[in-house]
């Protein structure tokens, strides 16, 4: 992460948006499109209104996204998130909008931004940008004028071919003419992108680079200059990221959490060093900042450890029902004991007593078709899948006034029994013989819808389905992979609002089945190493709850204090959240006590409701009264964070939660799942 504060960067134009997933991206300028194979958009920055689940291939092979808005937790935030692909969203902090397709490449046209000429300058497809997902900002190298920005194009194309062959005498003299030729925008960006963005490996590569330039005979002097203000922003980037690391040493409540935020301040702290000797410095400027942190980090590991002593004891004595409420948080517990180096006879209590509680209740959940969301129903995510295990998990965990929804799971062993024998087979076969994920998805699609739902699961969804009446239904996927260790896979599969009748239900179940196999899907399984062979499907059934407000949940706030929870919500349904239709309206709340500490107005007009007609959502005009205004008051943020407390205490995790108001105040949670660490770049 660079410094946003220091020294201006020579010939860049920086725009101020909002970051919804962290890391640094530099490429051109690339119009998402449907129709764009993914391979297309290999280190390019995808442009978009907003991005979309089905979008992930195009997000994977890119080196970023930059959209005009979204919300900052919809499922495709989450995603980037995961898989460490910077995003940022320009939103309400810097309108502009897609222009359509046209013969000149326009793409994004800013509109309160004034051009050379009096007139919203425009973006073009294969402009060159640089994104920090941190800071939310998006930087112009050449600015508005098309000259520089087309000799910045160049620039980029021979940087670009420099990384891949970093020992190439002739790459390396096309890059510094290319430079020579932009004059000092070119060569600030080529010391920005090289260096601090990482498009050229560290090290000897970088060091003749930066020789290169300061030994040109038309840049010299500049390069120095450039070169000095590049290291003077990575020595106060980093000065600044181990103030905070030390402030937020406090607030950590776990050992492990706190090792692990050493560990990513010591990487950061490296790859700090790192650029300053790329750029010519000694890394002795850093030198000791980051003990004051080890310091208080040891005294406050040693507080968290006899802490966690004095849980563990008190957990062997929990009574047997309170022991299974609380039975992901107490296996989060006995990890945290055995990585602290515990040890002794009540972690070894606790440990056994973990286990026996976990084989009942495998032999409890066996191979049910349905499984109604009801007290003492198993969590076994291998039969109901992730989505509803998460539910499960925590349902008897939640405090007053917070419900989830009436409903069942059609179970994974359902989804074994459609795919049970000649389906199955042509599945494998289709796996080993098909290596395009379009045509392998429509094959496994088309296996799947090929027949109807067996009698003895439709008897079961049908017995099932009587106990909830004539209410109006959600159909969700809940997969086997979904929402666990490997990632969330958030927004992949399918979702119906709305759906009534068994007739309807059926289908719907059948389709789901069939969303393990999308396209987005596959793509996404393939980068985390899963194949869908190896996957099943379970099918959530809920009720319809209809909500005043809703949205999504953070109980930890990804970038900020380990006390702060973030919310995004806008009124209605929480749909417009998670797929990122608005922005909404954002809080930040502490957690302990459910305190406001800031928040952002969305300006929302409309919010989305069910369809009367069918199956589906409608956009519906807000009332005078709820037009522009917030979505929430105290009341809700202090229900939602004691949800927040209740589900960590749970599940032993910061929690990502789809979450509701109903009219009359109560919280209604539609999903709850762990919050994934961003991977690694």
């Amino acid at each position: 992460m660079i410094d946003r504060g220091g020294p201006a960067r020579a010939g860049f134009f920086t725009l101020q948006g909002r970051g919804t997933a962290p890391g640094l991206a530099c490429g051109p300028l690339l119009r998402n499109s449907p129709d764009l194979p993914p391979e297309e958009s290999d280190g390019a920055v995808l442009v978009a209104d907003r991005a979309v689940p089905d979008d992930i291939g195009r997000i994977l092979a890119s080196a970023g996204t930059l959209t005009v808005s979204g919300s900052l937790l919809s499922h495709v935030s989450l995603l980037s998130r995961e898989f460490g692909k910077p995003s940022v969203a320009l939103g309400p902090r810097c309108p502009a909008r897609i222009v359509p397709p046209r013969e000149d490449d326009a793409l994004v046209e800013l509109l309160d931004v004034v051009g050379g000429l009096g007139e919203p300058p425009v973006l073009r497809e294969g402009d060159v940008v640089m994104i920090d997902g941190d800071a939310g900002t998006i930087s112009i190298p050449g600015g508005f004028l098309a000259e520089s920005r087309l000799a910045i194009r160049r620039t980029h194309a021979a940087l670009r071919e420099l990384a891949r062959t970093p020992e190439s005498e002739t790459a390396l003299s096309t890059l510094l003419a290319s430079a020579e030729a932009g004059g000092e925008p070119a060569a600030a960006y080529v010391i920005e992108a090289a260096v601090l963005h990482r498009i050229v490996p560290s090290g000897l590569p970088s060091r003749r680079l930066m020789e290169a330039l300061r030994s040109s005979r038309t840049l010299s002097d500049t390069a120095e200059a450039l070169v000095s203000g590049a290291r003077d922003r990575v020595v106060a980037a980093a000065r600044s990221r181990c103030e905070r690391a030390l402030a937020a040493v406090q607030s950590h409540s776990d050992p492990g959490a706190l090792d692990q935020a050493l560990k990513s301040a010591r990487e950061a702290l490296r790859r700090d060093l790192e650029r300053i000797e790329d750029l010519g410095g000694s890394p002795e400027i850093l030198a000791g900042l980051l003990d004051p942190m080890h310091a208080e980090a040891a005294r406050r590991r040693e507080e968290l450890v006899l802490g966690l002593g004095a849980d563990v004891t008190a957990a062997c004595e929990l009574p047997d029902r309170a022991f299974r409420l609380r039975l992901g948080g107490l296996h989060q517990l006995a990890r945290r004991a055995r990585s602290a180096e515990l040890g002794g006879d009540d972690l070894r209590h606790l440990e056994c007593r973990l286990a026996r509680t976990v084989a009942d209740e495998r032999e409890r959940s066996g191979g049910s078709i349905v499984v109604l969301l009801a007290d003492g129903a198993p969590e076994d995510r291998a039969l109901v899948g992730g989505k509803a295990a998460g539910l499960l998990a925590v349902r008897e965990a939640l405090p007053a006034r917070c419900r989830i929804p009436r409903g069942f799971v059609v179970t994974s062993s359902a989804y074994r029994l459609h795919v049970l024998g000649e389906r199955g087979e042509r599945l494998r076969e289709a796996v080993r013989e098909i290596r395009d994920v379009a045509a392998l998805s429509r094959r496994a699609r088309a296996i799947l819808l090929g027949s109807e739902i067996l009698e003895e699961i439709a008897g079961a969804i049908e017995a099932a389905l009587g106990s909830l009446g004539p209410a109006r239904l959600a159909v969700r996927s809940s997969a086997t992979v979904e929402d666990g260790a490997a990632g969330s896979l958030a927004g992949l599969f399918d979702t119906w609002l709305g759906v009534s009748g068994l007739d309807e239900l059926l289908h719907r179940t059948r389709l789901a089945w069939a969303s393990l196999w999308n396209t987005r899907a596959l793509r996404a399984m393939a980068a985390t190493g899963l194949s869908p062979l190896d996957a099943s499907q379970a099918v959530l059934v809920q009720e319809i709850v209809e909500t005043r407000a809703a949205g999504v949940l953070f109980s930890r706030d990804p970038a900020g204090s380990p006390d702060t929870l973030l919310i995004n919500a806008t009124w209605g349904l929480g749909e417009a959240i998670s797929q990122g239709d608005v922005v909404g309206d954002l809080y930040w709340v502490r957690r302990t006590t459910g305190e406001e500490l800031a928040s952002e107005a969305g300006g929302a007009t409309s919010c989305l409701g069910l369809d009367p007609a069918g199956t589906g959502t409608i956009e519906i005009p807000l009332s005078p009264e709820r037009a522009g205004r917030p979505c929430l008051g105290a009341g809700d943020l202090s229900r939602l964070a004691a949800v927040a407390r209740a589900l960590e205490e749970a599940t032993g995790r910061a929690q990502d939660v789809e979450f509701g108001i109903a009219e009359d105040g109560g919280v209604v949670i539609f999903q709850v799942r762990r919050i994934v660490p961003t991977r690694a770049g």
